[in-house]
């Protein structure tokens, strides 16, 4: 049964959370790579610090990345008002990689920046996770532009700069109606950057002392959009 979320077609939860982001202005990619994040975040900070399986692939080299450490800390904080499981969690990392130095610190500098260059990949599994949704998420708004309000919603969307490569690289792999269909997607992207980067011109233009007060809501509003642009959407407030 189709579910319609606004304009957009939606056939089950992964389609109607796409078609949500995509009619909010939000880059849909940006929130499946969050949502993914936080389901990942807050699944650990239950039970990571005494799931056998996450503690032995630890004992075996998987950490955490800087930021997803920071997300773990303030995820427990939120749900427990403790950092208990995240100090368990970060020991064990912490003994996993105390161990490796040591072994380095007997090598030559060659061996010694091979094994410095592997600890440098974490094998974050909060990483690991938003990776699979992106793929996920590109690969389901490709095929679903296939449906014509997908496709144009695609093309007029607020997609971040990044995510509108990847899905470009995603298309190239894709069967032959999808690559057929992303130069369409890619040609209104355009159009849509270039009105954005006149308005951002426009902008700047503006900015000095003596023509301020030519600034236009719209060319304020495209300073603002040129960050989503290169930043990606902010993540959105999730209680739950």
């Amino acid at each position: 049964m189709i579910t319609q979320t606004g304009k957009l077609p939606a056939r089950d939860f992964e389609e109607i959370r796409l078609a949500e982001a995509l009619e909010r202005g939000r880059c849909p990619v940006c929130d499946a790579r969050q949502e993914a994040t936080y389901a990942a975040l807050r699944g650990i900070a239950r039970e990571g610090a005494t799931d056998r399986g996450l503690r032995a692939q630890m004992d075996k080299g998987l950490g955490f990345c800087q930021p997803h450490s920071i997300g773990l800390s303030k995820m427990e904080l939120l749900q427990t008002s403790s950092q208990l499981a995240t100090a368990v969690l970060l020991d064990a990392v912490l003994r996993r990689r105390l161990s490796t130095l040591r072994k380095l610190a007997g090598n030559d500098a060659s061996g010694q920046a091979r094994g410095l260059t592997e600890l440098l990949d974490p094998k974050c599994p909060v990483c690991a996770r938003t990776a699979e949704a992106s793929a996920a998420a590109l690969r389901r708004l490709l095929e679903l532009s296939a449906d014509a309000a997908w496709f144009a919603a695609l093309g007029s969307c607020d997609i971040c700069l990044d995510h509108i490569y990847s899905l470009g690289v995603a298309a190239a792999a894709m069967p032959k109606d999808v690559q057929g269909r992303w130069p369409g997607i890619l040609a209104a992207q355009l159009k849509k950057l270039e009105a954005l980067q006149k308005t951002l011109a426009e902008y700047a233009h503006n900015s000095t002392s003596d023509r301020r007060k030519l600034i236009t809501p719209e060319q304020q509003a495209a300073g603002a959009a040129s960050i989503r642009l290169f930043a990606g959407t902010a993540d959105k407030d999730r209680q739950r």
